[in-house]
């Protein structure tokens, strides 16, 4: 044990001359050298630059897809005005992960930005470029000199990011500002638990749910704290020609979303062409040795992928709403789904619903539709009219209203964030 010690002090000395901290390690004593090291690592964590880790890696297809050089860079915070500023912090970001979440905060906040003269909107994530992109800026979360000036003036803090949400409570506690907790998954709920609302926030903290459905599984919550968004889809936006259309596709091949399912289907109808669209998060299920199934990457060109495709199938084990369903719809693209609450809620008897272990009923019915020329045309009526019938103007007009008379009056004065809170809270 002491030849350990002993062993262990002469590491010590060594680090310590290294980095240049003594001359002479005979003129230190140890207890003050292990103050020294506790000292130079706090330094480390306060002040040490780590942005560099996070930096966010394009590939040159990705930045010519995306148009990624055209994007303005912005230099300047300017005043806020009049303005409602607006903070979102989030793990991922469009056009970079475009899963359901991130393009419903996107459409929100394009909305907001649609009137410049009301909102002035911030994105931060982690890696994320300097850029502004669809007039909405960004950056990245880990720039503590950035986040710290955005966040002084910030009015209202959003995400739908669990990952943050403990730092979010925190700012909302301290600062005052009015937090705004949007959620669009069940593992969100489960992750959170019973203790979802933080008391010591004082009225504000608001929670968003996408959903009906998801909202009914938390009646615990104060029905004043809480707000139900549809998310966003205008079908004037994704309505496509689909003269070559002849794919059954599926977006994000994950398990949970039916990646298995759809290499049984196209394992048991060999005579049609499947297309797996893969995801953006959770492990994509891809077998390639399958004739009649392609896969495509990740893309942002969704509309090119509905130009092509004939029946768009959803066989989710969990879905709370179903924003692909709402895109493919518009383009009168017929739906087959399994019948999960926000599934149902989202289609209503627009969509064939088959239960997810069925495999049977998912292939008689895709069959049908291939080949009953009248069937297919009366479900891709009843699918155009509920994509209509979904219009999200009336939806974010109520969200608006909601968040400029309740939300925003819920501020109250807070403190400002001390120099260790600024660098470490989001480290």
């Amino acid at each position: 044990m002491i030849a350990m010690k002993v062993k262990g002090s002469q590491l010590l000395q060594s680090f310590l001359m290294r980095v240049g901290l003594i001359i002479s390690v005979q003129k230190v004593r140890m207890p003050y050298a292990w103050l020294f090291l506790v000292g130079l690592v706090v330094i480390l964590l306060l002040y040490g630059d780590t942005r560099s880790r996070h930096s966010m890696y394009i590939p040159k297809e990705k930045s010519a897809a995306i148009q990624y050089k055209k994007w303005p860079v912005w230099n300047t915070l300017e005043p806020r005005g009049d303005r409602i500023r607006m903070l979102w912090i989030l793990h991922d970001y469009v056009p970079f992960v475009n899963a359901g979440s991130e393009i419903c905060a996107h459409t929100i906040n394009r909305y907001c930005m649609s009137k410049p003269y009301k909102y002035d909107v911030w994105v931060a994530s982690p890696g994320y470029p300097k850029r502004t992109y669809d007039g909405v800026r960004c950056f990245d979360l880990y720039d503590s000199e950035t986040l710290n000036s955005v966040l002084e003036s910030t009015q209202i803090l959003h995400s739908h990011s669990y990952y943050y949400r403990k730092q979010l409570l925190y700012l909302c506690r301290i600062t005052g500002k009015p937090f705004v907790e949007w959620v669009h998954t069940d593992n969100y709920v489960r992750a959170v638990g019973k203790m979802w609302e933080d008391k010591r926030c004082n009225g504000r903290q608001w929670t968003v749910f996408n959903s009906h459905s998801l909202r009914d599984t938390r009646k615990d919550l104060s029905e004043t704290q809480t707000q139900i968004v549809l998310p966003a889809v205008d079908y004037r936006a994704y309505n496509v020609e689909r003269k070559e259309s002849k794919y059954i596709t599926l977006s994000n091949v994950n398990e949970n979303k039916g990646g298995y399912i759809l290499v049984q289907l196209a394992k048991a109808l060999p005579e049609y062409e499947f297309l797996g669209i893969m995801g953006g998060y959770r492990k994509q299920i891809v077998i390639q040795d399958i004739p009649n199934l392609r896969y495509i990457q990740h893309t942002t060109e969704i509309k090119d992928i509905y130009s092509q495709t004939e029946i768009m199938i959803m066989p989710s084990k969990e879905e709370t709403w179903g924003r692909t369903a709402v895109e493919a719809m518009s383009s009168g693209i017929p739906v087959v789904a399994s019948p999960t609450p926000g599934l149902k809620e989202c289609c209503g008897s627009a969509a064939i619903y088959c239960d997810r272990a069925d495999l049977d009923a998912w292939v008689s019915t895709l069959r049908k539709l291939k080949t009953d020329k009248e069937f297919y045309n009366m479900r891709s009526a009843a699918a155009l009219q509920r994509a209509r019938a979904l219009d999200p103007n009336p939806e974010l007009e109520v969200m608006e209203s909601w968040l400029e008379k309740s939300v925003l009056p819920s501020a109250t004065t807070g403190r400002a964030l001390n120099v260790v809170e600024k660098n470490l809270l989001f480290r």
